[in-house]
Parts: C-alpha cells; structure tokens; sequence
C-alpha cells in the first residue's frame, strides 16, 4: 500500500479519535424580509480556524452572495479568532445544499412567500433544518452524544455495520458494481456477526487501516465477489464516514436565528419576540434526528383600502335607509 492509500485508510482512525475534541462555535443568521417580498440574509460564524472552516456549515455562495474573514489576532496561533460573514439578498425559495461535493452535509432549505389580495398582503417564511437521522442510523452513538460521552466503545460496531451496509447498498445501484441480491445479503450477515464479535478495543485499533479490515472480513466470499470489490466497498464507505464526522462536528455549534418580518406578526414558533425581532435558539439536538422547523408568517393591512371599503359600506348603508325611509312616506 502506498503512502497516500495509508493515509486515506487511516481517516477513519481519525474521525474517531477527534470527534469529542471540538470546540464551541457561534452563528447567528439574520433574514429580514422586504416589503417586496425578497429578503435579505446574513450569516455570521465566529470561533476559532478549526470550527470556522470545517465545513460543517458552510457560507452560501455564488453571485448572489458576498463573503469576508475577519481574524482577531490572540496571544498564540490557537487563541485567534475568526469571523467569516456572508450575506446576500434572494426571493422565493432558496435550496442550501451545503457543498457540491458533499452529499451529507447540514442542508437547510428556505421558503418566503408573498401573497397579495385586496385588503392585506401577507408574508410566510419556513427554514427547514434537515435532521440527522442519528437515532434511525446509529442509536448509541445519537446516545453518546445526548449524554456528551466521548466513549467510542459504545457505537463504534454499530457505526461501522451501517457504513458498509449502505455502500453495499450504494454499489448495487451500478451495473459495474452490482453483486447478486443474495451474496449482498450474506455479506451485510456475516459483516454485522465478525463486528458483534470482534471487541470495540479491538475494533478502534482495526480500523487503523480500513482497507486492510474490510478485506479481510470479504475473504469468506472471495470467489462470489469481484476482484477488488474491498477496495470499491471501502470507498463507498468514505461519504458516510463523513457525514458521521460532520454530525460530530455539529455538537458544538450553537445557533441564534433572528427574522424581521414586515406588518405584524400573525403566527411563529419563535423563542422570544423582542420587538419587531422574533428569535431562535438550538443546537444539533433539535435536528439530531427530526428536522428543526422556523416559521413566521406576518400581514401587511392596507389602510386606504380597508377605510374606502368602509366609506363604500357606510355610504351603501345611508343609501339603504334613506331608500326605506322614501318607501315608508
């Protein structure tokens, strides 16, 4: 194996040992929606370079956005810290798929919607943040997160088995890739009966070299699978390997969600509400497993209307009476 294949297998190794290691991260995400129904949106991280640019939430980009760092300089290269801003001004819906080259990481799209009728206009906006589906994937390590347990020994096996069976899964969608349903189903069988068996210790210390690991546990099927299948399966376990890296990631960045909206308010699910500034306040333990929703919908009344509209009635209402009054002389 070459250096590069040894450093890439040795990935795994790690994420494992730095996923308790993180430190606190802040971003606040200003929307202030206009009159015109576009709204306007500022995303401010603070924290130091690691937590900053890790990628876990990342700053929209492209035309419609502006970025800049800021640094803090502190009394050593591990005390800085850093400011990333980003803002830009959008209409309708707006789909943060997060990085192009990742499929797993925090996606939070947003709905605005205007809507104009004769006596009002009225506003709506939804943020879905996508949940993480860690209690549907791997229940002990959602566990050790709830309980800040940085003891790997609880989840690893768990972990690993759905890794590989969703590559499996993954590989089977490619003609090139695809193997027989029913070797597909004693592979996962015998994947997930070695690591039942195999102590977590023991385990932590395999993955070392995950190449090396997955193939030994293939050789019991050497003549059902295709040659160099362990490599394919253990590279189709890297985008899970990181989409559990980045839900580490995410334990440690806090959140606060602010909205403007115009008119008044006529529904949301806010905090708090302080002025004209609804407010929201969560961590990856709201959308750990379901999505975490914000939602605000407000109305402008169009005064000049409602009060022709009243003067029409009233003048309809006079008209009436003095009609009935004619009739009754």
């Amino acid at each position: 194996m070459t250096i590069s294949e040894n450093i890439k297998h040795s990935i795994f190794l790690l994420t494992l040992t730095g996923i308790f290691f993180t430190s606190c991260v802040e971003t606040i995400i200003n929307v202030r929606v206009h009159p015109d129904g576009r709204y306007s949106m500022h995303f401010t991280t603070k924290g130091d370079s690691s937590d900053v640019f890790n990628h876990d939430f990342p700053h929209p980009s492209g035309p419609s956005w502006s970025t800049r760092v800021n640094k803090e300089e502190g009394d050593g290269d591990d005390d800085d810290i850093w400011t990333m801003l980003t803002e830009g001004i959008i209409t309708g819906s707006y789909i943060f798929t997060s990085r192009k080259d990742s499929l797993v990481t925090l996606q939070h799209p947003i709905q605005v919607e205007r809507k104009e009728g004769y006596f009002a206009t009225r506003y709506t906006l939804r943020n879905v943040f996508t949940g993480r589906k860690v209690y549907r994937k791997y229940p002990a390590f959602g566990q050790s997160l709830h309980e800040s347990d940085s003891d790997s020994t609880r989840w690893l096996d768990e972990a690993f088995y759905y890794m590989c069976s969703q590559a499996i899964n993954d590989l089977k969608k490619d003609q090139s890739t695809a193997i027989d349903e029913g070797v597909a189903d004693r592979v996962e069988n015998h994947i997930r009966n070695t690591l039942a068996r195999v102590s977590q210790k023991d385990l932590f210390n395999e993955l070392e070299n995950k190449l090396a690991f997955i193939d030994q546990m293939l050789r019991p099927f050497s003549r059902d699978l295709p040659l160099g299948y362990s490599t394919l399966l253990s590279n189709a376990t890297d985008v899970y390997e990181e989409e559990l890296r980045l839900t580490s990631d995410l334990q440690d960045d806090q959140f606060e969600y602010r909205i403007v909206m115009p008119g008044v308010i006529s529904s949301t699910n806010a905090d708090t509400i302080t002025g004209d500034t609804l407010k929201w306040s969560f961590g990856l333990q709201q959308y750990l497993n379901d999505d975490y929703v914000v939602s605000a919908a407000s109305v402008v009344y169009s005064a000049q209307r409602i009060q022709a509209a009243v003067l029409i009635a009233a003048g309809l209402f006079l008209v009436i009476l003095y009609l009935a009054y004619k009739r009754g002389h």
